[in-house]
Order: C-alpha cells, then structure tokens, then sequence
C-alpha cells in the first residue's frame, strides 16, 4: 500500500491511538494460485501438467512463507495471516468466489477474518472509482451487521486533500464502542502482559528477556 496515495492513512490512524494490521501481499498470491487451479478444474484440466505445475508452486510458496516466518511465530502470536480457504469460505455468504473474482472477494473475507479474530474495526482503503471498493462497500452492511456492528469504513483517494483526521476520529470512536461490546477477543503475543522495565534497569536484550507494552490499543484491519 503506497502511502503517498492514501495520505499516509495508517500513520495518522495511529496517531489516533490506533493499532494498524496492514493486509500482506502473500494473501494475494495464494488467491491467484487458488483462482488458477479453479479454472484449470472448470476447464477439464484437473489432471494435467498445468495442474500440477500450479499445485507445485503453491506447494514451493506455502513452504517457503513458513519457513521465514518460523523465527517470528512467538512473536506473531494472535497476527497469523489465514489461509485462502477460510478467507473463501467466510466471503462466500457475501460473495462467493464461484460467482465473482478479484480482490472484493478478498476483501470481504478478510473482513469476516478480522471480527472473528478481535478485531474492532476494518477499513478499506481503494482509489477513486475503484470498482472493487464499490463492490465491497455494498456488502459491508450486511457483513458488520452479521458480526455484531463491527465499524468498516471505506476510504477513496483521488490525489485531493480531505480532512482525514476528522474521519479517523469518528472511526475510532466508533470502534472503541464497539470493543467493549464485541463477541471475539483479540489474542496477542505473550510478552504483551510483561511490563515494560522502569528507567535505569537493564535493557530486555541484556537479560535476554522480551518485553512490550500493555496491549489495549484499538486493533484495526486496513487494506
């Protein structure tokens, strides 16, 4: 996500006293790969070179994002990026990737992902007229609505100045409200609930310990 484009929408949400869990990009490649192996099936090719060679890819690419994040699981704890299947699964009450394809799907999922994982807000962010933030800001009622008024926003970026921070507010005011009242709670990593060291004691890495700050900050998923 450029954040020229968007005006730097993350850093200014954390200045509202946010926390910003900013979409990855393996969530796109493993829908490309899963979207590929759909066709080859609705063409009569599910036992076919091209099958396999997709499959093998996948198969190369699941393993290698595993392998570099292995260091980080304990401190990734509670920020697991889901498998394109259960993002598929919990877009397809809304749009279902049988019937429509594109990032919308995605974003519809990940949405769902997002409330049923803590989360107490999501926006989306997308340029002007973009066809996919049209979409998916049509289904986004019925989607908060189903998992308990959980605020999305969406945001649209022309290259103009808008008055950003205002909007910010509102967001996050809404979605404190909405985590006080929300039905799934956030998980974090353990060193969360370790206090941070007063001033003068010795640094974590000196006692070889890891240490983080209290974990109450507003949680938001932003595309």
């Amino acid at each position: 996500m450029n954040a020229f484009s968007n005006l730097d929408l993350i850093r200014r949400l954390e200045e509202c006293g946010a926390e910003a869990c900013l979409s990855g990009v393996c969530e796109w490649v493993q829908y490309t790969n899963a979207e590929e192996a759909s066709r080859l099936r609705l063409t009569g090719r599910r036992f076919s070179a091209e099958m396999l060679k997709s499959a093998l890819r996948a198969r190369v690419q699941h393993s290698d994002e595993h392998a570099l994040l292995a260091p980080f699981q304990q401190d990734f704890a509670g920020y697991e990026e889901p498998q394109v299947s259960e993002v598929l699964g919990l877009a397809e009450p809304y749009l279902p990737a049988y019937g429509v394809c594109g990032e919308m799907v995605m974003s519809a999922g990940k949405a769902a992902y997002a409330a049923t994982h803590g989360a107490d807000g999501v926006i989306d962010i997308s340029p002007f007229t973009c066809m996919n933030g049209i979409v998916s800001e049509a289904i986004y009622p019925r989607l908060s609505k189903d998992y308990g008024g959980i605020p999305i926003r969406n945001f649209y970026f022309d290259g103009t100045e808008t008055d950003l921070i205002r909007d910010l507010v509102v967001f996050v005011d809404l979605a404190q409200s909405y985590s006080e009242r929300k039905r799934c709670p956030r998980r974090y990593p353990a060193y969360f609930d370790q206090p941070w060291p007063a001033a003068g004691t010795p640094s974590p890495a000196a006692e070889g310990a890891d240490y983080g700050l209290a974990a109450d900050a507003l949680t938001s998923g932003a595309r």
